[in-house]
């Protein structure tokens, strides 16, 4: 026995010395083997709302000494935060994110490894963007696009809109149109009108409905190639990376900007040189169509293409902390992570982590810093393209932690392409900052709006909310006890406080007394619907509606006649001596934050416009329970968002007890 016990530490000690030898960190002194353990776990940053979906796919497998901990955050600008603080390791970036990054400290931040696709495992970028143009065409020069017909893969989009206008405006062949009366966005499509005759740009070309269709009338030249002319929008035959190179083959178009891998499916050409099984089906014959470079030359489609400029993968980016040992142990950890995470059986859960089968996860053999990434590609000139005029929105703020959110704003919606660009103003009296001309905008509450019309304030945007405060009673109750019973509200939300007062005017106390916070006054009760029902016995309780009582149904809520919101919507307010397509800039600019960022936007989890900005800070700039902001004057505000008749500004006075 004691011979044995002798054997096994012998071979203990031998193996532990073996492992010393070949691991790299094991020469460290002990002053790093702190670090060293806690580089065992690594801190992935996740929107808060991904939260359950990281957790879920990090617990399926964790490596033996490289697990990963998933950290929450508000949205993808805070988690960038977090990783520049050291609060987390690492994060998802789209190049945009890598942007964003080189604002904030470029040499803080290092990305890693790249999410790319399966069929391009090798390529550099995720596309470049290219011109393809007819092989007998008379277009020798960049010069020679002038009067040309051109197809676009979109409006607004990488390789058929931001590229050409970047690249052309840096040659001189694209140019703003001079009118400086035009709107901010017509200044561009006016410029594009005039270098080609007939293009196919589909899309919105403005979030302002209204003057979407009035751009499309005005410049109906740039929808005349598409299939529905008056449409202009998708979906489209001639839209889209394929629809572009369609356009050209097939419907009189003289240029095509589209990218690289669709004018190898298209022409049946191989995807990748390690992949000649790639093949697809030709549409037309690839000898007939060529490049056009930038500098002027023409390459066959056949041969390596010429990009004017690359959009770079997205990825994993990290703070510079993390040593290279470590970082190789992540970087293996990552793609592990990855393809465990396609093995999930809620394929859309794990693609909101851009997880998917299509695409797999490559180590970047040389780290790189995200300005230095942006540049090679040639696409920190895209996002930085000078925007359809010099006019800035200085967006007057209150307080510090307004200011804070602002400087957020202002960098996620500049590096997503909004224009006119933000700017962030600190003022003690934001009426009087706009007024004097020292701001652009200013959201005001129905507090101040009073005083934004005497100072000559015009209103250019609204918020809009489907978050409804209803009152609840418990069964038990009388009628004749539910008029003088108090009603509880949440003392910390302004909106609940405001439906209690509603619902307190409405049984005829007018003297706003009958209110409580008192945590066992339970009877009579305001509940934030969305978010509190969970917290309410429905069998115990009941709705009170106009007149009436009613069971509570989930999902078959009469918001119109059982609603008691009381709170008008903060307004976006400008100066009235503002020219008119200076107030259309700041609609354009306000409706695209709505769109990208709102709380059903296209890049919520990137930033997020509405809600808690930071723990205790509630309603900081807009509404936490806002849904999107509204520009378009012809809605009726006060029929669609409140359940009393008459001026809003006299019935909040009175259930204020002000009147």
């Amino acid at each position: 026995m004691t011979q044995l016990i002798y054997t096994n530490f012998v071979i203990l000690l031998i193996t532990t010395s073996i492992f010393a030898s070949t691991d790299p960190s094991a020469s460290k002194d002990i002053s790093t083997s702190s670090k060293s353990n806690d580089q065992s776990e690594y801190k992935m940053c996740v929107p808060h709302t991904l939260q359950n979906i990281c957790e879920k796919l990090v617990s399926k497998r964790n490596s033996e000494y490289t697990a990963i901990k998933c950290v929450p955050a508000r949205d993808r600008m805070e988690c960038l935060e977090k990783v520049q603080k050291r609060e987390a390791d690492f994060l998802a970036v789209d190049p945009e994110d890598m942007y964003v990054a080189l604002q904030m400290k470029n040499e803080d931040f290092t990305v890693f490894s790249e999410i790319r696709t399966v069929d391009e495992p090798d390529a550099e970028f995720r596309y470049e963007g290219i011109m393809l143009v007819h092989k007998n065409s008379t277009i020798k020069t960049l010069d020679d696009l002038r009067g040309r017909k051109s197809c676009h893969t979109g409006y607004g989009r990488n390789v058929g809109y931001k590229i050409p206008i970047t690249k052309l405006r840096k040659h001189g062949i694209f140019k703003l149109s001079s009118n400086q009366y035009l709107p901010s966005v017509e200044r561009e499509l006016k410029g594009l009108s005039e270098v080609f005759t007939q293009s196919c740009l589909v899309g919105t070309w403005s979030s302002n409905e209204e003057l979407n269709q009035l751009y499309k009338k005005r410049y109906s030249n740039l929808c005349a190639l598409c299939e529905d002319p008056v449409k202009c929008n998708y979906p489209d035959r001639f839209s889209g990376y394929e629809g572009a190179i369609r356009c050209l083959v097939e419907n009189g178009g003289d240029v095509a900007f589209t990218k690289v891998i669709y004018v190898r499916r298209f022409f049946g050409l191989p995807i990748n040189n390690q992949n000649q099984n790639s093949q697809t089906e030709p549409q037309a014959n690839p000898n007939d169509y060529e490049y056009l470079c930038e500098d002027g030359t023409r390459r066959a489609v056949t041969d390596k293409p010429c990009s004017w400029a690359a959009r770079p993968w997205q990825g994993y980016m990290s703070n510079s902390d993390i040593t290279s040992t470590s970082l190789s142990r992540l970087q293996d950890r990552i793609k592990e992570f990855y393809e465990e995470g396609k093995k999930s059986s809620d394929k859309m859960a794990a693609s909101k982590l851009w997880i998917n089968e299509k695409n797999v996860v490559v180590t970047k053999q040389e780290l790189v810093l995200p300005g230095n990434h942006l540049s090679r590609a040639q696409y920190k000139d895209v996002i930085e393209r000078e925007g359809p005029t010099e006019q800035k929105i200085r967006l007057c703020t209150n307080n510090d932690i307004e200011m804070r959110k602002c400087e957020v704003l202002q960098r996620a919606a500049y590096s997503r392409d909004i224009r006119p660009q933000f700017l962030c103003v600190h003022s003690s009296d934001c009426i009087q900052s706009v007024r004097s001309g020292e701001s652009d905008a200013a959201i005001i509450t129905i507090k101040n709006r009073q005083k934004a019309r005497e100072s000559q304030l015009i209103p250019i945007a609204h918020e809009l909310s489907d978050i409804h405060y209803f009152v609840v009673v418990d069964k038990e109750l009388s009628n004749e006890l539910l008029a003088t019973t108090p009603i509880k509200y949440d003392p910390n939300d302004e909106r609940s406080r405001d439906a209690a007062l509603n619902f307190n005017y409405k049984r005829g106390n007018g003297k706003c007394m009958g209110l409580t916070t008192d945590e066992s006054m339970n009877m009579v009760r305001v509940i934030h619907f969305n978010q509190n029902i969970s917290n309410v016995d429905i069998d115990s309780y009941e709705l009170v509606c106009q007149g009436t009582r009613k069971a509570i149904v989930i999902d078959q809520v009469d918001a119109n006649n059982c609603a008691y919101d009381a709170t008008p919507p903060a307004t976006v307010y400008t100066r009235n001596t503002l020219k008119s397509y200076e107030q259309d800039g700041i609609k354009h600019a306000f409706s695209a934050l709505s769109r990208y960022f709102g709380r059903d936007g296209s890049l919520v989890d990137v930033f997020k416009l509405f809600g808690e900005f930071e723990p205790g800070h509630r309603n900081v700039l807009f509404s936490d329970s806002a849904k999107s902001l509204i520009t378009d004057d012809s809605i009726n505000l006060t029929e669609s968002y409140f359940n009393y008749d008459g001026d809003e500004e006299v019935k909040y006075k009175q259930i204020q007890c002000r009147n």
